[in-house]
């Protein structure tokens, strides 16, 4: 009975975000605001949060008066994935724990923009920086250190070098991410689906920040050049790592296959402009994304599309319209440890959870689906507040606020904790 009630929910769910896709649709209009190409003090904007009037859960009642601030900083406000990591934070954790307040930032496209972003935070009296980019990890610690700010990654990746530079400094909380060799797998596990499926030989390639300091796009699109050469067993000209990273548009060959590597947000005006300047003159059958595809789906229509992204109601509407074959993601609710684990600093606990005296590293994975059925089932779980992967007992089981036997280890088993079937279990 349980399991026919949730496929009608599920089923609902889903005609709800179509009928939603298809009213959006209708009411869209020009570019907006958030699409606009910002330049460094549109970047170092912060938007505020208020934080709940009201607890969402009686246990919040041992939280502090105080009211601590947390800047989280982006690579671009427009991207699904940041959305649905902002969906959570605001609208789910500032309710339950209402001793918090989050200071957002404007997409941040330059290493400038990032730091100015960081100094605007903390002279707006932010006590940690949560981050989902790093330009020059070592110099943001360092004026999160000048400012006496906590530093995090809070979902992303590093070269080990750089978290190694900045691993010995007390402000610098640590990593939680996929980090490079899983987002490298990521890539390649992308690439090497579609191009096996053989619904044609001409790729576009849509790169996102790999050529702007983007660890975790410039991995997941080497890996998807390497399946490409592999699966066609041919050499691409020049070295995947140096084509991942382009700057402009470039077409290569690898045997049989063609590919047009497009780097740019193409959330933003003059980065989507470019890519549907090089889609129009070129036919392609496949499209392969590190990033959103939705700001350009009506130009991609017909085409076999896959992408590493986030699970969103863009996508499920993708999914259910046939757009989508393939999606590796990450899910909102997937931040949450990292959360936890800012919030531990900022009420006084940081060294409590420092892997021996030093930055912590934490591995999270992703989700793949490659049908609208099983998208459906993922979705549910990462959408939906009764079933939230990450719910606020989860948190508050490794917050010292709330109990006082948390450790290290437990924030970390439970941020690894992260598998689909992981989520199951918590929430049956």
């Amino acid at each position: 009975m349980n399991n026919i009630k949730r496929r009608i929910a599920v089923s609902m769910l889903l005609i709800f975000v179509l009928v939603c896709g298809l009213l959006s649709a209708c009411g869209s209009g020009g570019s907006g605001k958030d699409n606009k190409t910002p330049d460094a003090t549109d970047s170092a904007q912060i938007e505020t949060t208020a934080s709940a009037e009201e607890p969402g859960a009686d246990q919040s009642e041992q939280a502090s008066s105080e009211i601590h601030k947390i800047g989280v900083l982006v690579y671009d406000i427009a991207d699904e994935e940041v959305m649905a990591f902002r969906h959570y934070l605001e609208g789910y954790i500032a309710q339950v724990f209402p001793d918090v307040q989050f200071l957002y930032s404007q997409s941040i496209m330059s290493p400038e923009a990032e730091l100015e972003f960081i100094q605007s935070a903390a002279d707006a009296g932010a006590e940690g920086i949560m981050s989902f980019l790093s330009y020059d990890l070592e110099a943001e610690v360092s004026l999160c250190e000048k400012n006496e700010i906590y530093y995090l990654m809070a979902s992303g990746s590093v070269a080990k070098d750089q978290f190694d530079a900045a691993a010995d400094n007390p402000w610098f909380l640590g990593i939680v991410g996929p980090g490079e060799d899983i987002e490298y797998q990521a890539g390649y596990d992308l690439g090497k689906y579609m191009a096996e499926k053989d619904n044609g030989n001409n790729y576009f390639l849509l790169s996102g920040g790999a050529s702007m300091g983007n660890e975790m796009h410039l991995s997941r699109t080497k890996g998807i050049l390497d399946a490409i050469q592999d699966v066609y067993g041919a050499a691409f000209e020049q070295d995947p790592e140096s084509l991942a990273g382009t700057q402009e548009p470039c077409h290569i060959k690898a045997g049989d296959a063609s590919v047009c590597v497009c780097p740019g947000y193409i959330s933003v005006d003059e980065f989507r402009e470019t890519a549907e300047k090089e889609f129009a003159e070129d036919g392609f059958d496949v499209v392969l994304s590190v990033i959103p595809v939705t700001p350009m789906e009506t130009t991609i229509k017909g085409c076999d599309v896959a992408a590493i992204d986030c699970y969103t109601e863009s996508n499920l509407r993708l999914f259910s319209n046939g757009q989508l074959s393939y999606l590796t993601g990450k899910f909102g609710s997937l931040i949450g440890p990292s959360f936890a684990a800012m919030y531990n600093a900022v009420t006084g606990y940081a060294d409590d959870f420092q892997e021996n005296g030093r930055a912590f590293e934490v591995t999270q994975g992703f989700w793949v689906s490659d049908s609208s059925d099983d998208y459906v089932e993922k979705y549910t779980y990462a959408s939906s507040l009764e079933l939230n992967a990450y719910n606020y007992e989860d948190l508050q089981s490794v917050c010292k606020v709330y109990n006082p036997n948390a450790t290290l280890e437990d924030l970390e088993k439970l941020a690894e904790s992260c598998s689909f079937e992981d989520v199951q279990a918590r929430r049956q």
